[in-house]
């Protein structure tokens, strides 16, 4: 199929998709539908409330990048649902496993984190994991992210060792501490009112956590501008995990009703979907 050049593009562009669509109009029901080219390799699956509305509307579409997507377009494929969260849910899935080109949501593999804590004599032990470890009494998780997660668990264990010990320069925290990816597992001593925040904080409830250690760090006076601007960084760090780690897992259980405080990695993509 070719462009015809002398034709306003809205015409070839309505043209394109009625055909891709073939004689019969999908229905006015809930659905998934997916987009192919003439090599039928798809190129974009979405989701619609009203399958015939949604797809018709590409007809008339202004966006460059869909009208890039539609010059390509040679067939149209749906499958109807019970319900709009069932087709949240199978677009969730088709985007996972076919990584359309003009899709982006959820299409990168990611990591995804627990954070494990137990009590070690004095000491919590804190340890990353991406699975559910049966010898740590409380799992928090799991996070999404491998950045993400790691900086924020990072930047928690440093501030949480400045807390017990108000050095006056980042360079006296441990070796483990320093190094450019954030260690698995480590101990820190926690006093019981400490250890009930970070219990609320990885659980999402309350990031009073953050404000404890904001506190701490500002009645420190350190040796240095940098030692001041790194543990600035390492507080907006913190507070951008719990934002988009424990405390969007909270909103996750709250809103969709979840009975269990752990999130399993094959639901979170689909959970936070739903929520939108």
């Amino acid at each position: 199929m070719t462009l015809d050049l002398f034709e306003p593009a809205a015409v070839t562009q309505k043209e394109r998709v009625n055909n891709a669509m073939g004689e019969e109009l999908p229905p006015h029901e809930p659905g998934v539908y997916t987009m192919y080219d003439r090599h039928d390799q798809v190129m974009y699956v979405g989701k619609a409330k009203d399958l015939q509305q949604r797809i018709t509307s590409y007809r008339y579409t202004k966006s460059k990048k869909l009208q890039r997507m539609i010059a390509h377009l040679e067939r149209v494929s749906y499958e109807v649902c019970n319900t709009e969260t069932d087709a949240i849910l199978l677009e969730n899935l088709l985007i996972r496993s076919l990584r359309p080109p003009f899709n982006h949501a959820n299409k990168k593999p990611e990591t995804y984190y627990y954070i494990s804590t137990a009590r070690r004599g004095y000491n919590r032990e804190f340890r990353l994991s991406m699975r559910v470890l049966d010898d740590y009494p409380n799992v928090y998780g799991c996070f999404k992210g491998h950045l993400k997660t790691r900086k924020g668990l990072g930047a928690m264990l440093k501030l949480l060792y400045v807390m017990n010990r108000p050095i006056r320069s980042a360079t006296y925290l441990p070796s483990q501490l320093l190094n450019r990816m954030t260690p698995q597992k480590f101990q820190i001593r926690l006093d019981t009112q400490t250890g009930v925040l970070v219990d609320q904080f990885l659980k999402g409830s309350s990031g009073l956590l953050v404000d404890e250690l904001e506190e701490q760090v500002m009645g420190i006076r350190f040796k240095d501008r940098f030692t001041e601007n790194y543990f600035d960084n390492e507080l907006e760090q913190l507070r951008m995990f719990f934002t988009l780690g424990p405390n969007r897992n909270y909103r996750l259980q709250k809103e969709l009703g979840l009975d269990s405080v752990l999130i399993n990695q094959d639901e979170i993509d689909d959970l936070m979907a739903l929520m939108g």
